[in-house]
């Protein structure tokens, strides 16, 4: 079999779960049946990973609303590799890439990850997406949520719309226990540690995430809190300064971002996410892998991946003190605790194996390019 040609594109440098997504598609499909041409938009995680992975990224820049030069600069690049279909993730990208596969004549698959980009509707926007109704071989959304949350805005026929949820590589997220991180953070053997993961960003209301620590620590002081991901904005300093007046400094660590993710899951005693809105939510099923039970607000993703009860718990959206009940519950009834586990374990190795995903994304970039020769 030939291996067939994709330029794989994104208008981001990560980290995040688009990028992993991303990330894996450029170094996970079968190099005897697929020749991926990776474009990211800088010099970051991104770049760095795909890099560590033996994969060597095209960077092109990516800047303005509309950028006329970046389209050139995608259209040589297609061409000099000859590239036979486009795989595009995030709206932004999913833009250009339909733009692209007008101007080439190249079948184009979107993958779209999350709404917060495209909420914000306007005459732009309708004619983003009008184009990728258009132009658009394949729309593949991450969870059925994502999909029914666009079907108003972007109504694709069945037959090209279809939902591919994340996988997580359960060779390096799995079981095993570790205590590296609480031993750096000097916490006492008594500690009960809760932990998040994902960028400083507005959707993953930190600030709720706090105000749920203040009130577990007001009940026992054996909490403790991690998060995990990249800051350095202006809401990670708001989110300091609420840290400080919620009196956490000592028992809540900023950790910032991190390479071993699974190192810092396998440390937690629970893995809660706080989040307003997730597209799908892979740090939930990345704790899942690694054995941690799940606390999740039902922020859209984490709904088709959690059954309430059974394989974590859900609560509802900016509600400090349900999450902190929630959590308190998880980590005072050892049997559901242990409950959670074995149900979640499950659960993620039938359906979010890294494999059958990327069997997913391989079967739809195949037929584009089938339907094309045809």
């Amino acid at each position: 079999m030939t291996a067939l040609r994709v330029l794989n594109l994104i208008d981001t440098g990560g980290p995040g779960g688009a990028e992993t997504v991303f990330l894996q598609t450029c170094t996970g499909l079968s190099r005897e049946q697929f020749a991926v041409t990776p474009v990211v938009s800088r010099e970051g995680w991104l770049a760095s990973a795909l890099r560590t992975a033996g994969v060597l990224p095209s960077i092109v820049p990516a800047r303005g609303s509309f950028n006329f030069g970046y389209l050139l600069a995608l259209r040589r690049l297609l061409l000099s590799a000859n590239c036979q279909v486009i795989l595009a993730h995030l709206f932004g990208s999913a833009v250009y890439g339909c733009l692209l596969g007008l101007l080439t004549r190249r079948p184009v698959v979107v993958v779209l990850h999350g709404h917060t980009d495209i909420d914000s509707f306007s005459l732009r926007v309708a004619l983003k997406l009008w184009l990728i109704k258009k132009i658009a071989q394949r729309v593949i959304f991450v969870s059925p949520m994502l999909q029914q949350h666009l079907a108003e805005v972007l109504p694709i026929a069945a037959a090209r719309a279809l939902v591919i949820p994340n996988g997580v590589d359960l060779g390096r997220f799995r079981p095993h226990p570790d205590n590296s991180l609480r031993e750096a953070l000097l916490l006492p053997a008594d500690a009960i540690l809760v932990g998040a993961i994902g960028n400083i960003r507005t959707p993953k209301d930190y600030a709720t995430f706090l105000r749920a620590a203040a009130l577990l620590r007001s009940q026992d002081t054996r909490y403790h809190f991690v998060i995990c991901g990249e800051g350095g904005n202006a809401l990670h300093t708001s989110l300091l300064v609420l840290r400080s007046a919620l009196g956490l400094d000592g028992c809540c660590h900023f950790l910032g971002l991190r390479e071993d993710v699974e190192v810092v899951l396998n440390n937690l005693d629970i893995y809660a996410l706080s989040s307003t809105t997730e597209g799908f939510s892979i740090s939930c099923i990345e704790a899942m892998a690694c054995a941690v039970p799940v606390v999740a607000t039902r922020s859209g993703g984490p709904e088709l991946i959690i059954e309430d009860g059974v394989t974590g718990v859900l609560v509802p959206v900016v509600d400090a003190a349900g999450l902190a009940t929630a959590i308190a519950t998880v980590a005072n009834t050892p049997a559901l605790s242990k409950r959670l586990i074995e149900s979640a374990l499950k659960h993620v190795r039938e359906h979010y194996a890294l494999p059958v995903m990327l069997k997913a994304y391989g079967l739809q970039l195949r037929s584009v390019a089938g339907a094309l020769s045809d």
